[in-house]
């Protein structure tokens, strides 16, 4: 009954004014003057309790979410015990609702995270040079076997410290060309030199990029040589 409680008091209350309408209308002895000002005053609390219960709501589910928007999953709906209609039972849902969304990054935010060091372990115990472009992120990361072909100790660069100098517009070119999605896969030879090196290294590059399920690029690995294969870039 209590979880129809806002139903209940809307279609009570406007029969509550008609009745007091028609009791002052029909009648004009005390007692049923009595009678009316005690509806109307039914009425008068009803409307206060609807009005509370409905601005309240409106702004406990405003600021919850908001902070859903900003991917803030850790607090819900406060709910009063004291209230027990439709609105508590939104407000139940809503909570459950933010727990199964709570549950679901914990579980996304691991897995990101296995992969991400399944990746690194990779990339430390391959022999191969390679490097991984994060697009999202913007970042070129090196293995430990690149790293030593290229003569660097740094393990990341950003894609403006890599692609902006003018020796590395070859290189430039041939990644764009990857990042675009034009091409499958690339192959090219170009003069790469990376903040830390003295002069620019030519190098045989293969390029593998990575589609999502809209078919964009996110993430390539590049794959270095260091002897001349493949089409020159120009």
């Amino acid at each position: 009954m209590t979880s129809n409680l806002l139903t209940i008091i809307w279609i009570f209350l406007p029969l509550c004014w008609l009745t007091a309408g028609f009791i002052v209308w029909e009648n004009t002895s005390a007692p049923s003057n009595w009678m009316a000002a005690g509806l109307l005053g039914i009425c008068l609390f009803c409307w206060i309790y609807l009005t509370a219960r409905i601005v309240g709501f409106r702004r406990r589910l405003s600021n919850f979410l908001s902070r859903l928007l900003k991917g803030d999953y850790e607090t819900g709906i406060h709910m009063s015990t004291a209230f027990c209609d439709e609105f508590y039972s939104i407000e139940d849902t809503a909570n459950r609702l933010v727990e199964r969304l709570r549950i679901y990054d914990r579980l996304r935010a691991d897995r990101v995270s296995i992969h991400a060091r399944v990746l690194d372990l990779i990339l430390r115990q391959v022999k191969e040079p390679l490097i991984t472009a994060d697009v999202e992120k913007e970042v070129f990361v090196f293995n430990p076997a690149a790293q030593k072909v290229l003569g660097i100790e740094r393990k990341s660069f950003s894609f403006e410290s890599v692609l902006k100098p003018a020796a590395n517009q070859s290189f430039a070119h041939l990644f764009k060309e990857v990042v675009s999605g034009r091409k499958v896969n690339t192959e090219g030879t170009c003069l790469l030199q990376l903040p830390g090196m003295n002069e620019p290294l030519r190098t045989a590059l293969e390029l593998l990029p990575l589609r999502d399920r809209d078919e964009i690029v996110r993430f390539a690995v590049l794959s270095l040589a260091t002897h001349s294969t493949g089409s020159y870039a120009s």
